[in-house]
């Protein structure tokens, strides 16, 4: 969903899989790099991993499940996992609480299955325990609900969901915002955004206004866009879906409104911008996942352009997905056993995983103590502000990476 599943609320999850053989492990990482322009082709038994997507999430799904693809591609031409292929399959919810349960069950239950890479879900709140009582990690995932960032074997590789916090602490501290536009998906996640909002921004003297929900299946967007404007914000973030986002921008910029908006990276590359919102492009903030000024984000945009050049899309959800899939395969290498236990066991005692400069350095063995400690498992908790123009992203103030709990650095 746009910024999506971030948004969709963010609400998703990324998926991509892996395994492999044993080795002791180090517990600080590194991730994998890029291949060289050797290939050696991984002969042993494939190690198996499932992505449980959303397809009623539109683009979203369908760019981390492209990541994922590209991620697999890039460390099968490495080598793949002490010489077994990495191999990803797919089960999909579209759009259905029971649906989602049981693609957690038929991984769970599978012994060959070592892990759910991504949960690119909207519905944690079934995924979640199931994972949680067979000990079948969730690696690399996007939180799309409260469920998701207390989950016990959720490994989360992007800010996902709470970067809307980002955004809206980044627009306070960047831009002087002091009232913060909600429109939201209306899910139990999308109303959960606001009041999770609130006792972040109080302590500068800003809150939330324009909380309006809007429907996944809207049609025509006009008068929420109305509400938006009639609450003047001085800022408007992004917690709908990509499709969505995009009709309630242009809708909104029709009614005369030139409130700045920050949008997700997550959902929108600086193509996107210049195409899906041509005529309503002025005056947008994008909020990134990952550090695009980074050896990482090279490397990145590298391999996409190796093994998927024709796709279109190169936004932060596609990183997502492929940034899981190199997670997960570091985690299998490393792993005592590859096992479901082995898989749980490795993520949980890795710390200063190097992301090449992606991310800061990701500690799965501390706790978050953000919200009060009530998103424990949120471990990747910077976005970095952007603002697009005529093309391309371009720095806001020093460029710095922001805490999504804090608004530091």
């Amino acid at each position: 969903m746009g910024r999506s599943v971030r948004s969709c609320v963010v609400i998703c999850a990324v998926a991509v899989l892996v395994g492999a053989s044993a080795c002791s492990s180090s517990k600080s990482g590194a991730s994998p790099k890029s291949p060289s322009s050797t290939t050696v082709v991984p002969t042993g038994t494939p190690v198996k991993a499932v992505a449980i997507t959303d397809t009623s999430l539109g683009q979203t799904a369908t760019d981390v499940l492209e990541g994922i693809k590209v991620g697999v591609q890039a460390v099968n031409a490495a080598g793949g996992i002490n010489g077994h292929p990495l191999e990803v399959s797919t089960c999909t919810d579209t759009g259905d609480a029971n649906e989602a349960a049981a693609c957690a069950r038929n991984a769970a239950s599978d012994p060959s299955v070592l892990a759910v890479v991504g949960g690119y879900t909207s519905y944690g709140a079934s995924v979640d325990p199931i994972l949680q009582a067979s000990g079948t990690a969730n690696v690399g995932n996007a939180e799309g609900n409260p469920t998701d960032i207390a989950c016990s074997v959720c490994f989360n590789s992007a800010a996902s969901y709470l970067s809307t916090a980002g955004s809206a602490l980044a627009a306070v501290k960047l831009l002087n915002a002091k009232r913060v536009g909600v429109p939201y998906i209306d899910t139990a996640g999308g109303a959960s955004i606001a009041p999770t909002l609130a006792p972040e921004l109080t302590p500068f003297g800003a809150q939330t206004v324009g909380v309006v929900p809007i429907a996944t299946t809207a049609a025509d967007v006009t008068p929420q866009a109305a509400a938006e404007g009639a609450a003047n914000p001085d800022v408007i973030i992004d917690a709908l879906t990509t499709e969505l986002y995009t009709k309630f921008i242009h809708a909104y910029r029709q009614q005369g409104f030139q409130t700045p908006f920050v949008i997700s990276g997550g959902v929108f590359d600086a193509h996107g911008i210049q195409t899906q919102l041509s005529g309503a492009n002025n005056n947008i903030y994008v909020d990134l996942y990952f550090n695009h000024d980074s050896p990482g984000y090279n490397t990145f945009t590298a391999d996409m352009n190796k093994y998927a050049a024709s796709y279109p899309d190169r936004t932060d959800v596609v990183l997502q997905g492929y940034f899981a899939a190199k997670e997960l395969a570091y985690a299998a290498k490393h792993a005592s056993s590859l096992t479901k236990a082995g898989i749980l066991s490795e993520m949980n005692s890795l710390k200063n995983y190097d992301s090449d400069g992606l991310l800061p350095p990701l500690d799965y063995t501390t706790p978050q103590t953000g919200l009060g400690g009530k998103a424990p498992r949120v471990f990747a908790d910077h976005i970095w502000l952007y603002k697009y123009d005529n093309g391309q992203f371009v720095k806001v103030g020093a460029g710095s990476a922001i805490n999504i709990f804090t608004g530091g650095a």
